[in-house]
């Protein structure tokens, strides 16, 4: 049975945007070999931490969204716990109800922001 799964990474941002960039898609090509399905990618940059990891004040967070079935994550997982790139990890398993909030959500707030043009659009005349 596939489940949604959200994957916070922060990567280690001395090794350069060619080597964060083949990190990326090797954890993007990790997940879609394990069936993993609708795979987003939410790059945040580099960010400064809120402490120091490995002796570094910043890092460079990136999201990954995806459906997969249990062994995906898992080995996804296992594969970040052995990569020196990696600073930090987290995966979290979204219930269905948290992802259909977050489609609703983002439609709703796209619906309105559409709305606040026609009314602003109509004020200006």
């Amino acid at each position: 049975m596939d489940r949604h799964y959200e994957t916070a990474c922060i990567i280690n941002p001395d090794i350069g945007e060619e080597a964060i960039k083949a990190t990326v898609q090797k954890i993007i090509s990790l997940v879609e070999k394990h069936n993993g399905k609708d795979v987003e990618v939410d790059e945040w940059g580099r960010r400064r931490l809120a402490y120091p990891i490995q002796k570094k004040k910043e890092g460079y967070y990136v999201i990954f969204t995806y459906t997969s079935p249990g062994e995906a994550s898992k080995e996804l997982e296992r594969m970040l716990k052995f990569n020196e790139d990696i600073m930090r990890f987290q995966t979290v398993k979204l219930t269905k109800r948290v992802a259909k909030e977050a489609v609703a959500e983002e439609a709703s707030a796209e619906a309105g922001a559409e709305s606040s043009e026609d009314k602003e659009g109509g004020e200006n005349e």
